[in-house]
């Protein structure tokens, strides 16, 4: 039987426990005095059931090497077959410390240096660094604003992808918020097919899509997408685990299970820790109630956060299909890049993520994490309503 629902409202008080979107604000916005909302994680304590799996275990008093078993791979396949209707052999499931960790693992083993990697911009900032880090030639294609949501420019797309040998996905998009259709999906697997592009697709953030929104993986959507991606997934952001170091990987292609495997091994990358994958077992196994209690106070949360920024005249935000996240259009404000992050840092107190970070469309735009007790959203929200009349 599941646990009692934690209480969302509750607050919890991370200033002294190492979170990394606080430790971190005196360096990065010159003060403590804000309300950090920057970081892709949750302000709410993990569910019952994982905080349970985690005294358990500890309360052993042993705490030497482990590896990720077999009961971690069927319940990673479990998961997926009962969240998103997707079919996998658990054997081909793979365990890792982080999705980054995993895409920069799969761009070293499928792509030589100079070769080139697409991906979609704004997008979450490491993809583009594990690119340029690892020597590959980035193209990015930049998602088009039609008016009621952000669109692929299937044009540009195919150019990118005629002179690379990657694509990486994300799926739900960090920081625009799509979740993209079947149909979207499709035209990307067959320019990707025309063109022999491998797929990485990150969807990290899969099972955070709000009602009336479906994901579906793009394995699904042919038989090449299904022989030539690499999935990256994990609970981390739904069950809000990220800092126990266990994500997951899976391709239903043994060529590349094998040759990212060989990085792993060659790199002496350790397949995530102890903790981590008993969170994940109690995540999967014993949390979905919590998931489901949390994606109904989140999607409240992001409604009412569009329509109040959406008031004040001087922001444009659609509602995220999926992920926690608003990326907000400031450019009504013609503030340049560093008086933006002044009108939120020193007039609203707030930290959030600058756009101009997510690549050169993100300029003009800010990122803010909606997965926080409701009066902390509401209080943000007062203070950017001051602010603008300050």
């Amino acid at each position: 039987m599941e646990k009692k629902i934690v209480p969302f409202d509750q607050e919890t008080h991370r200033e002294l426990s190492d979170a990394e979107k606080y430790a971190e604000r005196e360096r990065l916005f010159g003060t403590d005095d804000l309300y950090p909302m920057w970081v892709a994680d949750m302000e709410f304590q993990a569910a019952p059931a994982i905080q349970e799996a985690l005294e358990s275990r500890v309360a052993h008093g042993v705490y030497g090497y482990a590896m990720p078993d077999l009961a971690l791979r069927e319940t990673a396949a479990n998961w997926y077959l009962k969240r998103h209707q997707l079919i996998c052999d658990a054997q081909k499931f793979r365990a890792s410390p982080s999705i980054m960790t995993t895409m920069s693992a799969a761009i070293e083993a499928l792509s030589q240096e100079g070769e080139g990697v697409v991906t979609f911009i704004p997008i979450y900032p490491p993809f583009m660094e594990v690119v340029s880090e690892q020597n590959r030639t980035l193209h990015t294609v930049a998602l088009l604003d039609d008016g009621n949501e952000f669109i692929i420019d299937f044009t540009a797309l195919e150019e990118a992808l005629s002179e690379s040998k990657i694509l990486l996905l994300c799926n739900p998009h960090n920081p625009v918020g799509r979740v993209w259709r079947v149909d979207e999906l499709k035209k990307i697997a067959d320019l990707c097919e025309r063109y022999e592009v491998v797929i990485i697709s990150d969807d990290a953030h899969a099972d955070l899509v709000m009602p009336g929104i479906t994901y579906h993986s793009v394995t699904t959507v042919s038989t090449y997408a299904k022989d030539h991606t690499v999935t990256l997934f994990g609970p981390g952001k739904g069950f809000n685990i990220s800092g126990l170091a266990s994500t997951l990987w899976f391709s239903f292609s043994d060529e590349l299970l094998k040759k990212v495997d060989k990085v792993f091994k060659a790199r002496h990358i350790v397949a995530g820790q102890i903790m981590g994958y008993h969170a994940l077992k109690a995540a999967y196994n014993e949390s979905e109630a919590w998931l489901k209690e949390a994606l109904v106070y989140i999607n409240n949360n992001l409604e009412y956060a569009v329509k109040r920024l959406n008031a004040l005249d001087y922001f444009k935000v659609y509602k995220p299909e999926g992920t926690y996240l608003i990326w907000i259009d400031c450019k009504a404000l013609k503030l340049s890049d560093r008086k933006l992050k002044a009108f939120f840092v020193e007039g609203a107190k707030l930290g959030l993520s600058q756009g101009r970070f997510f690549g050169r469309t993100g300029q003009g735009y800010m990122r803010m994490n909606c997965a926080v007790p409701f009066e902390k959203l509401k209080m943000a929200i007062d203070n950017i309503e001051y602010a603008l009349k300050s």
